[in-house]
């Protein structure tokens, strides 16, 4: 051995066990261990990488999914305001129409043209007897007041 080594062992030595507050020798880098964690197909670092990519790929799906919501908004606004004319032309022509039949009433044809005899006006009804609750039907007595 050389003197200059041995030399800077003893240096070394007397440094460490001769100082209180002398910091740890410094650790040298192992190597991590390679955990599977599905054996044989997935180590713990891919499956790190694999999980960073995968919460890039979420803000990346979070913004996508925002502008598709912003894009069938406005779509929905623009096809709501094209069909608002032809669905009030629409609407007005129904309620025109029913208003139309409610004071027009139309005979229905029918079907069977041996049931014609039952499109026979009815007749006219006999008067009905005189009713008691009418008013003026019932007679009115007086008692003699002493």
């Amino acid at each position: 051995m050389r003197r200059s080594a041995a030399k800077s062992r003893g240096d070394k030595s007397r440094t460490d066990s001769g100082s209180v507050n002398a910091a740890p020798p410094p650790h040298s880098v192992q190597p991590v261990e390679a955990v599977d964690i599905v054996p044989g197909l997935l180590t713990e670092s891919t499956w790190t990488s694999m999980l960073s990519k995968e919460e890039g790929e979420d803000a990346v799906v979070d913004i996508i999914a925002e502008l598709m919501d912003r894009l069938m908004d406005r779509c929905y606004q623009v096809y709501l305001k094209r069909q608002l004319i032809p669905f009030s032309v629409w609407w007005a022509q129904n309620n025109l129409v029913e208003t139309i039949e409610c004071l027009l009433l139309r005979r229905d044809e029918g079907d069977d043209p041996e049931r014609e005899p039952f499109w026979q006006e009815d007749p006219e009804p006999h008067p009905c007897a005189i009713d008691a609750w009418a008013e003026g039907c019932v007679p009115v007595l007086h008692s003699a007041q002493q």
